[in-house]
């Protein structure tokens, strides 16, 4: 009997062996299945994208007509008006001339009786500087009286300080009680002439067209007329009324000039602008912003006749970087390096810097979830 249960229970211990074998393996592949599950689920990246607002012009010709119809098309007129101005300039050229110096004396009379004094009268500077009466004064007795005078001798030696005068002419007790003095600088004696020369009418053409066409546009104002204006010079004269070398203080320029009118609604041709703006940047990495200033437009062709025109229009408008971009979505980094993130990032427009961060730390690899990515994109002027 013993030693029947003694063999009976050997027989048992190979199976128990093997099914202790299975369960720890089984433990190891659970642990070894639920590291790689955390490993999994932990492993993220975040990637921090700095942009910045950059400004792009977008172009386009709009066509102007009566009905607004046609692709790219504004309702609007077009007219021809003849438009005549004038405007005045000052030469940049001078030189020195002689002149005759002029101001003003006040004359004392400390006597009893008036005094009268003709035309002409001497009056002497303490210097020895002769001037004359401009008319004739009578100086009140006991009272004062302003006169004009003038350099007896043209050229700088009547340019003299406030000084003190004798009038010789008198007797010369009476000189003792009526004499005259200035309060200012007698001026005139040397002048600065003005000389016209080609640059000043070069100059003063190109100021001309400018100031025309402000007048034209202010005169379309103050008429009533609604709406935004583009103008086109078709033919403009423009003459001066003094020739290159000649003496002058100023010269007119005057002409006539044909101005080509369109007439159009601003919001009409914003939403143009917008729609240009919209299709013309990449959709699948940038967003319109919004537009800056207003747009430039010029007349690039026209049929007055026919009551048309063509009309070059540049608008800048602001765009930056789209968070929401196709070119940012997840699957463009799935399982990439840092290095291979920061390239691709860096390629794209508007980007001013890039930071990845992984986690946990010892991973080296974006995840293949879409989930485990995310992409943050910070804006700066």
């Amino acid at each position: 009997m013993i030693t029947h249960r003694l063999s009976t229970q050997s027989s048992l211990e190979p199976p128990v062996r093997f099914y202790k074998i299975i369960a720890l393996s089984f433990l190891l592949i659970t642990v070894v299945l639920l590291g790689i599950v955390i490993f999994i689920t932990s492993k993220k990246v975040d990637i921090t994208i700095v942009t910045k607002e950059d400004s792009e012009s977008v172009n386009l010709n709009v066509t102007v007509n009566s009905s607004g119809t046609g692709v790219q098309a504004l309702k609007g007129t077009v007219s021809s008006t003849v438009f005549s101005w004038s405007e005045k300039y000052q030469p940049t050229g001078t030189k020195k001339a002689s002149g005759q110096a002029k101001g003003q004396v006040i004359v004392y009379n400390t006597g009893s009786a008036e005094q009268p004094l003709i035309k002409t009268t001497r009056l002497l500077s303490k210097d020895g500087v002769l001037f004359r009466l401009s008319e004739g004064v009578v100086v009140p007795a006991s009272g004062q009286v302003t006169a004009a005078v003038y350099a007896d001798q043209p050229g700088i030696t009547g340019d003299i300080a406030p000084t003190a005068f004798t009038i010789p002419g008198l007797l010369p007790q009476k000189q003792k009680i009526v004499y005259a003095e200035s309060k200012q600088p007698m001026t005139g004696g040397l002048t600065t002439v003005g000389v016209l020369s080609d640059e000043d009418l070069k100059s003063a053409g190109e100021g001309y067209r400018q100031k025309v066409q402000e007048a034209f546009l202010a005169k379309l104002k103050s008429a009533g007329v609604s709406g935004e204006t583009a103008l086109s010079v078709a033919n403009q004269s423009i003459q001066a009324d003094r020739k290159a070398g000649e003496e002058v203080s100023s010269f007119t320029l005057s002409g006539t000039t044909t101005f080509i009118t369109v007439t159009y609604n601003p919001a009409d041709l914003a939403v143009l602008i917008n729609r240009e703006a919209a299709t013309s940047i990449d959709m699948t990495a940038e967003k319109f912003l919004s537009t800056t200033q207003q747009p430039h437009v010029s007349v690039a062709h026209f049929d007055a006749a026919a009551g048309t025109a063509e009309l070059a229009v540049r608008q800048d408008v602001v765009v930056v970087l789209d968070a929401n971009a196709q070119k940012l979505s997840p699957e463009h980094f799935f399982g990439k390096k840092k290095d291979e993130i920061e390239r691709y990032i860096l390629s794209l427009s508007h980007v001013a810097g890039v930071e990845v961060k992984f986690t946990p730390a010892w991973v080296f690899s974006a995840p293949t979830v879409s989930e485990r990515i995310h992409v943050v994109v910070k804006n700066t002027q």
